[in-house]
């Protein structure tokens, strides 16, 4: 078993302390073999030096000592060797090779190889002494690596000493002191690496188990657990981190719930098929109980999707399905019914999406389907009435015509104008209106259409006359509406054409009668009275009679007869006033009701008018009775509608605030649990990143990256989905704004891109103070100096001028670059929400920015514009109140 294998299984908190001791004993290992060669050195040296020293003085003793022939004193010196220490053998050898003196009483006399025999060959150092050639001065030499010195002293009579020390007492005691002093400095550096294990063990391995048995139960799905690591080591932030990731994977579980229960509810189908015959089920939301079936029947193959086409679109879907899968596009949308469980049929919008693999096989088929029954039927219906109106077009009673504004010909027409004009139809759609019409009336008629070209009036109609082609002359009467292009231009001219001849006739015929019936039918439902209070005698008209009910044969009632025919409760009004014309006096207009005892009640309004005479006689008072019923019908169905209306608006008002709480509930979610995911996906993809990077290949690390790129992609269209809703529901506040203060602090926010892109910023701003949305004009800058810093980064001299000047009682503010720029064409277009004009591969974004823009100015008060050429950058404005 390899050390790596054995060191594997072990964590840190082990690894580390081993790791620390053997540093440790290695430390004291090399140390040790240093300090030893060290004191075996200096031990050496000493002794060398301490040797050579004796033998200088012994040589001096023994030259005075042989000059005087003293062997007894030879001996002494010799024997006196003895007393130093570690000399072990000390010799003096004459020149034929025997022993003048020794340590030893029993080497006098005898021939050193005798001596050296009796020692067995047991000092080697001797022998390697006696071995060398005779010197004239004194030499010292250590005995290989042994701890021995061998010391030879030439005499002046031509005698040796020979002498052997050794010094492994001495080296001993030094190495015994250098023991004792490492073997302290062993013990506190020992101390020292337990001391930093036990630290490293209480502030950060223990804390380190704590936070791997918090990230497991986290990855066991118990999402409550909580690291508890406090601190600003990297440790804490890892804790830190961990605990947001808990709760962020904790409300993205619920979110997605909720989202569930949000698709589930919501009328839309979601839905995903595999490559196979029969369209087989892989996955469908819960909404399909809408349609009567349960999402088991179809996942499980007890229902196969495509029996649930319509026999008429079954061959048309599956042959469009297959163009598809074979030459795309990859996400394609159809139209097609299906069956319910209860065997009605319902149309369905069918937003398809198409996943390929490398070798362009579709592995994986998504939809969502949208029941567009209503929509449909309703197309149908439009169709229908299409096909009524054509058949309308077609009527014989009224004649109709489509006609140019350019030439002024005729388009079409129908059989019922060719008639009336006198032509055939390839004669009149060869001919100008204006060549058969009567040259009194045709330039009125050109007056009328000038001014409907120049839009000075919606439509005109007339009566003109027309010369057929026989000659004769036709009255009609016209009625002239344009039809419109999208851009408001004219494009057609559509003609109802009404031949009126009969009914001039007679018209002349019926005027004289029209004349004597004017009055009556002034009066129409209106009875007239006149009363001369001097006679106390009235007049009443027939319509009186009939307005109350009475017979006209009986004649005018009396006062009392009057007062009995009105409604209990206004007989007192009307009597006042006709003691007051009795008297001659001033009388108002009153309102009053009939009887209900001789039927229904009826609403009347009384209008009184005096006549002054003579002055000898009363005023004569002449008035009217008019029928108001209906009006005060009408008035109390209005008050009952207004009722009506009213309760109406207080229950679409709850209604209203209630979708207002679901739509913020809609946009906390998108906000707190869309998001969660996204990050927990960016989160794991990073790590899989780090941690698993080398193990992947080349494909593998690029599928990550795409789908790191996707989620950020995803996370920047849900702010600004949230940003564009969110300006919708919130007030917009009326502050004090520094313009160039917050083009300042913007600027700096895009500092970094600004410096990476190398952008040159040009401000011309003029010290303007707006009162307005703080915010709301925040978001729109930013998104402005964003889009223009994102356009113009990809240029060799990229530039944006930023400019703020008053014009009037209007402040101007504008964003302009030199980057690609857009066709001019499509400038309603880009502020559209989802609109863009560039590939996401070649500009990222989410096209909901200049649709924030667009939305923030006009909650403003404001207006936005851009003008712009391809190549040639673009310009933005707006424009606000000051």
């Amino acid at each position: 078993m390899s050390l790596s294998n054995w060191l594997l299984p072990l964590t840190t908190r082990w690894l580390v302390p081993m790791f620390l001791l053997l540093v440790a004993l290695a430390a004291l290992s090399l140390r040790y073999g240093h300090e030893m060669d060290q004191a075996e050195a200096s031990v050496m040296a000493e002794e060398t030096l301490r040797l050579r020293e004796r033998l200088n003085t012994e040589q001096t003793r023994l030259d005075r000592q042989a000059s005087l022939g003293r062997d007894l004193l030879f001996r002494r010196v010799v024997g006196g060797l003895g007393l130093h220490s570690g000399i072990e053998h000390a010799l003096l050898l004459d020149q034929r090779g025997r022993v003048l003196a020794s340590l030893s009483r029993r080497d006098l006399g005898l021939p050193i190889e005798k001596v050296m025999e009796r020692m067995n060959g047991a000092d080697l150092a001797l022998r390697q002494v006696l071995t060398r050639p005779s010197s004239k001065v004194i030499e010292v030499e250590r005995f290989g690596d042994a701890p021995i010195l061998t010391g030879l002293v030439p005499i002046e009579t031509g005698d040796r000493l020979v002498v052997v020390v050794n010094a492994s007492r001495s080296l001993a005691v030094r190495r015994a002191g250098v023991q004792s002093e490492l073997m302290r400095e062993g013990l506190v550096m020992l101390a020292t690496a337990a001391l930093l294990a036990v630290l490293l063990h209480l502030i950060w391995f223990r804390r380190a188990e704590r936070l791997a048995q918090a990230l497991g139960e986290m990855g066991a799905g118990h999402l409550s657990v909580r690291t508890g690591i406090s601190g600003r080591d990297e440790l804490a932030l890892i804790g830190a981190q961990a605990d947001r990731m808990a709760e962020r994977l904790s409300a993205d579980r619920e979110r997605l719930r909720k989202m569930k229960q949000v698709v589930d509810r919501s009328p839309l189908v979601v839905i995903e098929w595999r490559n196979a015959p029969g369209w087989p089920v892989s996955y469908v939301s819960d909404s399909l109980r809408l349609w009567g079936y349960a999402p088991v029947d179809l996942m499980e193959g007890r229902i196969q999707y495509n029996d649930l086409f319509h026999p008429d679109d079954v061959q048309r879907v599956n042959a469009e399905i297959a163009h598809y899968f074979a030459h795309g596009p990859d996400e394609y949308q159809q139209e097609y019914r299906l069956r319910c469980a209860d065997g009605s049929w319902v149309w369905v919008d069918d937003r398809t999406a198409l996943e390929r693999n490398e070798a362009g096989e579709v592995v994986r088929i998504s939809g969502i389907l949208l029941d567009i029954t209503v929509q449909k039927e309703a197309q149908l219906a439009q169709q229908a009435q299409a096909q009524t109106l054509r058949l309308f077009y077609e009527l014989p009673f009224i004649g109709m015509a489509i006609s140019s504004t350019a030439d002024k010909r005729w388009l079409q027409v129908n059989d019922r104008l060719c008639e009336i004009l006198g032509y055939p139809r390839e004669e009149l759609l060869e001919l100008p209106w204006t060549d058969i019409t009567h040259p009194d009336d045709l330039k009125p008629n050109l007056n009328l259409f000038d001014d409907l070209s120049a839009g000075r009036i919606d439509s005109y109609g007339m009566q003109k006359r027309f010369v057929r082609k026989n000659g004769e002359v036709v009255d009609t009467e016209i009625n002239v509406r344009p039809l419109r292009n999208p851009d408001g231009s004219i494009l057609h001219l559509f003609t109802t054409v009404q031949d009126i001849t009969d009914r001039l006739r007679a018209n002349a015929q019926l005027s004289e009668q029209m004349d004597r019936l004017a009055r009556a039918e002034a009066l129409a439902r209106l009875g007239s009275w006149t009363f001369d209070p001097d006679t106390q005698q009235g007049w009443w008209s027939s319509q009186m009679f009939h307005n109350l009910g009475l017979d006209p044969s009986d004649g005018a009632p009396d006062f009392e007869g009057f007062l009995e025919r009105l409604h209990p409760d206004d007989r007192a009004i009307v009597a006042a006033d006709m003691q007051h014309m009795t008297r001659g006096e001033s009388v108002g207009d009153v309102v009053f009701r009939t009887n209900p005892a001789h039927g229904e009640v009826r609403w009347f309004q009384g209008t009184v008018r005096r006549q002054e005479r003579d002055v000898s006689q009363l005023p004569l008072y002449t008035g009217t009775m008019l029928d108001i019923t209906p009006v005060k019908q009408a008035e109390e169905l209005l008050r009952r509608t207004n009722e009506a209306l009213e309760q109406r608006v207080k229950e679409r008002t709850a209604q209203l605030s209630d979708a207002n709480h679901e739509l913020e509930a809609f946009s906390y979610t998108v906000s707190h649990d869309l998001r969660a995911p996204l990050r927990g996906i960016d989160g794991y993809s990073q790590l899989l990143l780090e941690e698993y990077g080398p193990q992947l290949d080349d494909e593998g690390r690029h599928f990550v990256e795409r789908v790191r790129a996707g989620v950020s992609q995803m996370s920047e269209l849900i702010s600004d989905l949230l940003d564009y809703s969110h300006l919708d529901r919130r007030t917009m506040g009326s502050d004090a704004v520094e313009v160039q203060s917050l083009i300042e602090r913007l600027l700096e926010l895009f500092a970094p891109d600004i410096e990476r892109h190398g952008v040159e910023v040009v401000q011309q701003v003029e010290p303007l103070t707006l009162r307005l949305d703080r915010e709301g004009l925040k978001l729109a800058l930013r998104n402005l100096i964003g889009n223009a810093l994102k356009f113009s980064g990809s240029g060799s001299a990229p530039r944006i001028e930023i400019g703020v000047s008053q014009r009037g009682q209007s402040c101007l503010i504008w964003v302009k670059d030199n980057g690609v720029g857009f066709d001019m064409q499509y400038h309603d277009r880009i502020f559209g929400i989802f609109q863009r004009l560039h590939r996401a591969e070649d500009y990222p974004g989410t096209g909901v920015g200049l649709a924030l823009v667009s939305k923030a100015v006009q909650r403003m008060g404001g207006r936005v514009w851009a003008q712009s050429e391809l190549g040639q950058g673009a310009t933005f404005y707006l424009e606000f109140p000051v």
